[in-house]
């Protein structure tokens, strides 16, 4: 398990995290600019008279479509610490089983590393969008207890004044509250806990105590008035719930949302602790590439993975990707097709499961996740379009993610078939061009070696 500022140090030593003074502008602006241009995450210092520091991006990633040696899921499996260089699919299993019961309630208790300070929630100079009135949190962790137990949800909002958030949480969550009931929120928690939050909520599981999740046994936790939060979270604000007020349209920014019903509470804070030179992350809202669409896409595509693997009693699915670039509306997902037909069922299957796109290529299982333009070269090149482009009728349920179907109104879904047909004999499916395929190994490896003598670490034939 890792803090977040460990976090921040694994991503400073993989060179891709570069440290800032605090704009003039806000932050957010600077933020959205760095995803945009596919650029390292960022901390800001902070500015005299700020509580806390801020970093953006951290759990962000790159455009697919632009040549990077960073994917999107780069930075979230360095904070699992899988790896400096984390394979998709290893990604996909550590956020599976973080969501995985334990077989045990074998919780870590430790000392609380926030300490009491007189800092109100306003003094932490939480980041203020251009356009709003308030200062935001994003990427928040929200505590409540229930039972014997305490159930985690994500939570963003507005900081109205020293004493006053209002915040956007579940609604599930909020069906468990009442006025004057204890909420916690924690900014700043270690990866696998702020995972955790995000793959619970977008898999319906947030009833869920944490303490019976592999999470709770895997991240050391401490009591607070509204259940345990991690130990390590860089700021943890004590508060209680004054009303549950209707939602703005401002408010609705988060992906999450686009996947969970939601309502906003207001919450009246009692105490703020936070770390010394505490660092709070935070994500410009509705950006392209952000960090919350990067978690709600790598949550709901590792679920998908795994029961798409557990459907049919062995794991045909390679790998299960819903691109940053296409805003979760397109899931691509490579397998074995295991019969004539398989490929249907499969994107049936897949349809049936979740609402958050309305499209589905399915690709060869030998096509790699880390290079995107040769999955969509296959849409072009091997799909033809009279017959593996298969729509269906114009009545299937709106997708939840596109937002060229904001109305929520019905439509046709699509599933391209970019796969061999396995009837086919060997000698009849067309070899791969690619660097590895077609040249001989003479050749092969002189150009590896005129290339290691140009100074480049990456051989010819991984470069996407």
């Amino acid at each position: 398990m890792t803090g977040f500022r460990t976090h921040l140090d694994f991503l400073a030593k993989t060179d891709d995290l570069l440290t800032l003074d605090r704009p003039a502008v806000s932050p957010q602006i600077v933020a959205a600019e760095a995803l945009r241009a596919n650029g390292p995450a960022l901390r800001f210092r902070p500015a005299e008279g700020d509580g806390v520091a801020l970093a953006s991006g951290v759990y962000g990633g790159t455009d697919q479509l632009a040549r990077r040696a960073r994917y999107p899921w780069t930075r979230l499996g360095i904070g699992f610490g899988i790896d400096r260089d984390p394979d998709y699919v290893a990604v996909l299993d550590a956020l599976v089983g973080l969501g995985e019961r334990a077989d045990a309630r074998d919780v870590t208790y430790v000392k609380r590393a926030a300490s009491t300070t007189d800092l109100t929630v306003r003094d932490l100079g939480l980041p203020q969008p251009p356009d709003a009135a308030w200062p935001r949190f994003t990427l928040g962790l929200a505590s409540v207890r229930v039972g014997g137990g305490t159930c985690w949800a994500p939570i963003h909002g507005s900081v109205l004044d020293g004493e006053t958030v209002r915040a956007r949480v579940p609604q599930a969550t909020v069906d468990r509250l009442s006025q004057g009931d204890a909420v916690t929120v924690a900014l700043g928690v270690p990866p696998e806990a702020l995972a955790a939050t995000y793959l619970l909520a977008v898999t319906d599981r947030l009833a869920d105590p944490i303490q019976e999740r592999a999470v709770g046994a895997e991240v050391p936790l401490v009591p607070t008035a509204g259940g345990v939060v991690p130990s390590a979270s860089e700021v943890v604000v004590e508060a209680a719930v004054a009303d549950q007020q209707p939602e703005t349209a401002a408010e609705t920014g988060e992906f999450w949302e686009r996947l969970v019903d939601s309502a906003t509470l207001t919450l009246d804070v009692t105490d703020v602790f936070a770390r010394d030179d505490a660092v709070v992350p935070f994500t410009p809202l509705d950006v392209p590439l952000a960090d919350d669409l990067q978690l709600t896409a790598l949550a709901r595509a590792a679920r998908l993975f795994e029961r798409a693997n557990s459907y049919w009693g062995i794991s045909p699915v390679e790998w299960l990707l819903l691109p940053a670039a296409t805003r979760l509306g397109t899931c691509f997902v490579a397998s074995d097709v295991l019969y004539a037909g398989f490929e249907w069922q499969l994107a049936n299957f897949l349809f049936s499961v979740s609402e958050s796109f309305d499209k589905i290529v399915v690709v060869d299982a030998d096509v790699s996740p880390r290079n995107l333009g040769q999955v969509l070269a296959d849409v072009w090149i091997k799909a033809h379009p009279a017959r593996d482009w298969l729509f269906s009728e114009s009545d299937a349920p709106a997708a939840r993610m596109p937002t060229y179907r904001a109305d929520r109104d019905t439509g046709a879904r699509l599933y391209v078939d970019t796969t061999w047909d396995p009837r086919w004999q060997e000698e009849y499916v067309a070899p791969r061009v690619s660097f590895a395929e077609s040249y001989p190994p003479e050749i092969r490896a002189a150009v590896r070696e005129s290339w290691a003598d140009l100074g480049f670490t990456t051989p010819p034939d991984e470069v996407p």
